[in-house]
């Protein structure tokens, strides 16, 4: 834990944060599209609602909403902490984002989602912008027909990717169900920018919850980057190296890292406590 501390902090001091440059603009139909489009999130009746089977998703280590044991707990106090740096701040989209692959990224985005529904008066969204290894999906095991791959290349509306989950009413995902080519072009359209402004613009109590790419191994992180308020940074404790850290936190330049969460920790839960 205090080499990753160490790390952190070291990168703070070496980083001098610039201005982020604009993302470049594509034009397209489809693009065109994206900006007549409107999108009622909320009503619930608006939206296909899907059920998880929490037995399936307990031996992937997605937590439930009330899960007793120590991930469960260490998921509510981070849910605790987000919400209360989100609020004191104004943050309404949180991008989740890891260095390198295999860092626990795509489970540490759902767990907190997860976590955040469960509040009450808190509406959230999990998106997946991963778009060359999408696995919120998978890793739900969720029976979507239609994803942001057939959005972004088509005049669907939005709703027609946008689930709701069945036993959790404020939580509503947003999956990518196959890989997408030029997907750095795509996240940096206009119709991005739209998706963006259709799911965070029309509730105050709606939290975005983005699950991005690694930071070191594309750009596509750092083209979705300026979209968003804030990141949490995962880091494996048994696996991320101490320059791939200082690396990840140069490269976010001038977007917040609302936190650090330290997955696949050696501490014991009694130390964690």
């Amino acid at each position: 834990m205090d080499r990753i501390q160490r790390a952190l902090d070291l990168a703070k001091v070496q980083v001098a944060r610039a201005p982020a440059s604009a993302a470049p603009v594509a034009d397209s139909r489809a693009e065109r599209v994206a900006l007549n489009r409107e999108f009622a999130l909320g009503a619930v009746e608006t939206v296909a609602r899907l059920p998880l089977d929490w037995a399936e998703l307990k031996e992937r280590r997605v937590i439930s909403t009330n899960d007793p044991q120590p991930a469960g707990h260490a998921y509510r106090m981070l849910r605790t902490q987000v919400l209360q740096r989100a609020r004191s701040h104004g943050l309404t989209t949180l991008g989740v984002v890891s260095a390198v692959n295999g860092e626990g990224k795509t489970l540490t985005a759902i767990n907190l989602a997860v976590s955040l529904a469960a509040e009450p008066n808190q509406t959230v969204v999990l998106l997946d912008l991963d778009l060359r290894r999408p696995a919120v999906a998978r890793t739900l095991g969720l029976g979507a027909e239609r994803g942001l791959e057939t959005w972004f290349g088509g005049d669907e509306p939005t709703k027609s990717v946008c689930y709701g989950i069945e036993g959790i009413e404020r939580l509503y995902v947003l999956p990518t169900l196959a890989s997408v080519s030029g997907s750095s072009e795509v996240l940096a359209s206009l119709a991005t920018r739209r998706l963006f402004n259709e799911l965070k613009g029309r509730d105050p109590g709606r939290l975005l919850i983005v699950d991005l790419p690694p930071l070191l191994l594309s750009d596509d992180a750092l083209t979705v980057a300026p979209l968003l308020d804030g990141v949490v940074l995962v880091v494996n404790e048994r696996g991320t190296r101490r320059e791939d850290v200082v690396r990840a936190v140069e490269l976010l330049g001038n977007t917040r890292v609302v936190g650090t969460v330290l997955n696949r920790s050696s501490q014991s839960e009694s130390r964690a406590y």
